[in-house]
């Protein structure tokens, strides 16, 4: 008890020296500054109770103006999507005529001349070939004068069966003879397999043609291809009889269906070849030309924003941010299509409001100020 007494008794002297010695001894300060805080404790208390007693409808919540952003409604719409692919027109067939037989050119055609299937294309002379029908045409007739003489000696027992036999072989070597010989005049003209178009370099009038060397080479452009090469995870979308367009780098926009998918992936790109057969009666399409093919899949709902309503979240997730209740929300979206006006997305709501000024300023959950635009969403804000 003695114990308690004292140490009370010397923090009260403790106390009293550090107040005389901030205060100078001045103990009337000391009791107007403790007269003070305890005013400020009783307006406290006094402001808890009355808060406390009052109608929370009465309590004025602090404003909050919250970020200004300008926001567009928008709605989905119904977008057939498509694979898109560069490619190059080709020709349906493309064939080099080459000689069979050795043979100085006689006619020759030129370059860009349209053909019809039969028309004659090269001639070669037929040199010594005329005579040398002609000889073996005089010994099978020889052959086979000689031929019947010895079947009839044979037949009156004055020559042997052997004997007619031999020359009726004679005969027939001398006849197989002159069928080789009419073959290969046969094979001076060189004709058209198909309809098409002389194309390249052609043997010149006066030259020596060799067997396997080049007349003339004709190229098919009707129905004409275009082909291309799809990614392995779209080509389990396309079909056999599809329907396709392509534009061509000279303007001229085509359609046609697909009539080939390659059945293996390449093995450098992992992408498989398709052909697009494309009509082409008159000519108008030329072979080896790049063209931009667009073959129609399925159709989904989508929203076309402009470009800028684009933005990233903290995980690089691409996204529009929303304005839902008067606060911001991140949405992540897939890009469909991007051309001149905008790009298609996926993955919202059928009607939402799009930030379209301002969502590079606001986070998740930001308080919002927000202005409906009015006019073209893809133009400046009204």
């Amino acid at each position: 008890m003695l114990n308690g007494v004292f140490k009370l008794l010397v923090a009260a002297a403790i106390a009293f020296g550090i107040v005389t010695y901030v205060t100078g001894g001045d103990y009337a300060q000391v009791r107007a500054a403790a007269t003070q805080a305890m005013d400020q404790a009783m307006a406290g208390k006094r402001a808890r109770q009355a808060a406390a007693n009052a109608d929370p409808a009465d309590i004025a919540e602090p404003q909050d103006t919250g970020i200004e952003v300008v926001t567009r409604r928008s709605r989905a719409e119904p977008l057939a999507s498509s694979l898109r692919m560069t490619g190059a027109t080709e020709a349906n067939r493309r064939v080099e005529m080459r000689a069979e037989t050795p043979g100085i050119v006689s006619l020759a055609p030129r370059k860009g001349t349209r053909v019809r299937q039969g028309d004659l294309l090269c001639r070669q002379q037929i040199g010594a070939r005329s005579a040398r029908r002609e000889a073996s045409v005089a010994r099978l007739q020889q052959a086979l004068v000689e031929a019947r003489a010895q079947q009839k000696l044979a037949g009156k027992g004055l020559a042997s069966a052997n004997t007619s036999s031999a020359r009726k072989a004679d005969a027939e070597v001398l006849r197989a003879e002159i069928m080789q010989i009419d073959v290969e005049i046969g094979q001076l003209e060189i004709r058209a397999p198909f309809d098409g178009v002389i194309e390249g370099e052609s043997a010149e009038i006066g030259s020596l043609l060799q067997p396997g060397g080049v007349c003339a080479t004709i190229v098919d452009p009707d129905p004409l291809k275009i082909a291309g090469f799809v990614p392995e995870f779209e080509i389990g979308k396309l079909q056999l009889g599809d329907r396709a367009t392509a534009r061509l780098v000279t303007g001229q926009n085509v359609g046609g269906i697909i009539t080939y998918i390659a059945q293996t992936a390449d093995t450098a790109t992992r992408t498989f070849e398709v052909e697009i057969e494309v009509a082409n009666p008159d000519y108008r399409l030329r072979d080896a030309v790049t063209a931009e093919i667009t073959i129609p899949l399925d159709t989904r709902p989508a929203h076309r924003l402009p470009q800028s309503a684009l933005t990233l979240n903290g995980k690089g997730t691409i996204g529009v941010m929303t304005a839902i209740n008067g606060t911001a929300a991140f949405r992540p979206v897939e890009i469909l299509r991007d051309d001149e006006n905008g790009v298609w997305v996926t993955g919202l709501e059928n009607e939402v409001n799009v930030i379209v000024v301002g969502q590079e300023y606001v986070s998740e959950g930001s308080r919002l100020k927000a202005t409906p635009q009015t006019g073209n969403i893809l133009g400046a804000p009204s």
